[in-house]
């Protein structure tokens, strides 16, 4: 299976050294369970004869054209290195960009990015009509940008026919281990494990939605409104007010920057403050629940379970686990147990 890394200066060190250990694993264990498994030949394109990474190391290339007579099977575009968001729409529109994009849009295989590289995708307009992730803190820029693509930042991995995006750097993970699952869902087992992956978060459960509100003013103060009255009711038409906006409008910028109601924002505050009270105080599940504004802790618990599949009982005890049990508990979970669905991707059409 042919695979193409579409490489700009500026590249992630890190997301371009995850996506080659997984197929670098991959062609190392394939025989141990199908000697028939073709190898995965991966190579490093760009418009020149070397991009240098975010870090300064320099990596040898191969040009970028071949990929028009000889197309991969799939073409992946890596983040680039943590940077702002301004400097990844200036990459976005740089020169280098400008060479790329006209590959991705004649490309006849399929076509992956992850991160930040999820932006080269929607640039080349590969994306509109598609769902699709990226790194969760660049949500409401992408949205922005790109309000043609159904953006759902809160997954790990979005599988929409041909195209595969990730989210954050280590998504990067995500992104290889679909690829290799598509070919052989054994081997991509054998791969996680030998890389012990372990379980892959949704990155809905990491997202913090104070970071993603400072994108827009009358958000930011939104944020802070139902921060300070957060223990109590709180009424989306008053807020608005407070605000110096509408609730239609309110509604309006919630849903275009963030990519939720308000109603859903506040039930996410309440969610991040709750479980961090849970794991940094020893306070009682029904003080918890009363000091994130609800009544009784049955509500909070049923939050915990849809948004986080988990129970606040199973949050606080992680907190007080020994490095010991910790260590004993991943052990376990490596060698011990089957090996779970991995990358939370989900399949849609486009």
């Amino acid at each position: 299976m042919r695979v193409g890394l579409l490489l700009v200066d500026g590249v992630a060190d890190s997301g371009l050294a995850l996506i080659q250990d997984v197929f670098v694993a991959a062609n190392l264990l394939a025989g141990r369970v199908d000697r028939h498994i073709a190898e995965f030949d991966v190579s490093l394109r760009a418009t020149g004869e070397h991009v240098d990474t975010s870090y300064g190391l320099r990596v040898t290339t191969r040009p970028l054209a071949e990929l028009r007579d000889e197309p991969a099977d799939v073409l992946i575009a890596p983040s680039l290195g943590l940077v702002s968001v301004d400097e990844i729409l200036r990459a976005v529109g740089s020169q280098q960009a400008a060479d790329l994009l006209p590959v991705l849009r004649e490309h006849g295989g399929a076509l992956a990015a992850a991160c930040s590289g999820t932006f080269f995708l929607a640039e080349a307009g590969l994306l509109a009509g598609r769902e699709a992730t990226t790194s969760w803190w660049l949500g409401p820029s992408f949205r922005a940008r790109y309000p043609a693509v159904h953006l759902d930042e809160t997954e790990a991995l979005v599988v929409s026919d041909t195209v595969t995006t990730a989210g954050a750097a280590l998504a990067h993970l995500d992104l290889a281990l679909s690829i290799v699952r598509g070919v052989s869902p054994a081997l991509a087992d054998l791969v996680a494990d030998y890389l012990a992956v372990g379980d892959r978060p949704r990155q809905g459960d990491v997202m913090r939605t104070g970071f993603l509100s400072i994108s827009d003013p009358v958000l930011s103060a939104f944020d802070r409104a139902v921060r300070d009255g957060l223990s109590g009711p709180l009424d989306i038409a008053r807020l608005a007010g407070q605000l110096g906006v509408s609730q239609r409008t309110l509604q309006r910028l919630t849903s275009h920057v963030l990519g939720m109601s308000p109603v859903r924002y506040i039930q996410q505050v309440r969610l991040e403050h709750a479980i961090d009270l849970l794991v940094t105080t020893d306070l009682g599940l029904a003080a918890v629940a009363r000091a994130v504004g609800y009544q009784d802790a049955t509500t909070l618990t049923t939050l915990i379970r849809r948004r986080r599949g988990t129970t606040p009982e199973q949050l606080r005890r992680r907190r007080r686990w020994s490095p010991a049990e910790v260590v004993a508990e991943v052990s376990t979970g490596v060698a011990g147990r089957p090996v779970a669905r991995r990358g939370n991707a989900r399949r849609t059409t486009p």
